[in-house]
């Protein structure tokens, strides 16, 4: 018996001296509860703005958001709950826009929806749903890399934006093998790889907002007419990312052998970039370097002098391309046309010989003609 009171006193010292934390918990809550989901399509282009305002309908009491959690029945439940769905309805409540430039009228829907969802919810175990509750089948597809990454940020995200723990999602809800086009499919390769390719020169927070985005076209309750808007719009987000470095274009007249040709860079990013521009000449009648490497500093413009050697007169082209050291391009492909004017060496001789002959031929005529006239 003395034993066993030192070892209770023992454990009793070791819980008060251990600092208490809530975890998140990841025990299952009991089965015989009733389980409410909520989750919706994304309603936001790439930039935040909407591209209709339904969700506005959708939060009132009488909606398809709003009625599971104004008309609850009272006792304790299970929630599944999609964070992208909250953070869009956070968006809302902090004042919209939408892509048809109408009046928004669901703000004061928005911050009431909210307000209860946290009430109604505040004592009742909450699971967090993969991030834009998309399908299995496509993240596996097209984003394999994320299948994890989609599940962690759901809780994390969206216990910040309950303010208190969630439980950790732990699988898809879908696996919806529906039709996506191939070049569509395509169009999601490329967006996805420019985003991953620029990712070291942005703003963190704008890498996974990009990185979510390409989930949220994944949801299986989006039409195919919104999906490939949204994917359109994803396309032309990454397609002006990667102009962010750019050159400007221009055409040169060049009247010496040997001359340098100003050429302008752009970078747009917040960080500092190294990059290499590609150059080739369209004919012999020039010649450039091969590459010139250069630091361009966060977001600025400048000025380099490209070297140039003219051979002969006439035109000619110089295709330059910016490209990282690991040989990712920025930008397009930029010609600079040229207009040659160059004298060669012998006509030089030549022309500067009979202006010094004509000279002298004049000279002595004028001299001639006053002998004469002193005669």
């Amino acid at each position: 018996m003395k034993r066993f009171f030192i070892a209770l006193t023992t454990l009793t010292a070791l819980f008060i001296s251990t600092p208490f934390c809530i975890p998140i918990a990841t025990a299952a809550a009991p089965s015989s509860l009733e389980t409410i989901s909520l989750t919706e399509p994304t309603h936001q282009q790439v930039d935040g703005k909407f591209i209709d305002d339904s969700l506005a309908t959708d939060l009132l009491p009488t909606g398809s958001l709003g009625a599971p959690i104004y008309n609850v029945s009272s006792g304790s439940h299970i929630w599944v709950i999609d964070p992208a769905l909250v953070e869009e309805v956070t968006a809302m409540s902090n004042g919209y826009s939408l892509l048809n430039s109408a009046k928004p009228v669901g703000q004061d829907a928005a911050k009431s929806w909210l307000s209860k969802l946290k009430a109604v919810t505040v004592n009742d175990p909450v699971y967090a749903m993969a991030y834009a509750n998309p399908s299995e089948y496509w993240v596996n597809r097209l984003s394999p890399h994320d299948k994890s990454y989609v599940l962690a940020v759901a809780q994390s995200r969206l216990a910040a934006l309950l303010g208190r723990p969630v439980l950790e999602a732990n699988e898809y809800r879908s696996n919806n093998n529906f039709y996506v086009k191939q070049a569509d499919i395509d169009s999601l390769l490329y967006d996805s790889k420019i985003f991953e390719l620029t990712a070291a020169y942005i703003d963190p927070k704008s890498i996974d907002t990009y990185r979510l985005d390409l989930i949220k076209v994944l949801n299986p309750g989006l039409t195919a007419t919104v999906r490939e808007y949204l994917i359109n719009d994803l396309t032309n987000a990454a397609i002006a990312q990667n102009q962010l470095i750019h050159l400007s274009p221009g055409k040169f007249t060049v009247t010496s052998t040997r001359q340098k040709l100003p050429i302008t860079l752009s970078n747009g990013f917040p960080t500092a970039v190294n990059v290499e521009l590609l150059i080739d000449a369209s004919n012999a009648r020039v010649s450039v370097p091969v590459s010139v490497r250069e630091e361009l500093p966060a977001k600025s413009k400048i000025q380099i002098l490209l070297p140039i050697h003219v051979y002969s007169s006439g035109s000619s082209t110089l295709n330059v391309q910016i490209t990282t050291l690991s040989g990712h391009r920025f930008g397009d492909l930029v010609v600079y046309p040229l207009t040659l004017s160059i004298i060669s060496p012998v006509a030089t001789w030549i022309t500067t010989g009979a202006a010094i002959l004509l000279f002298f031929a004049a000279t002595i005529q004028s001299i001639r003609r006053m002998r004469r006239r002193v005669k």
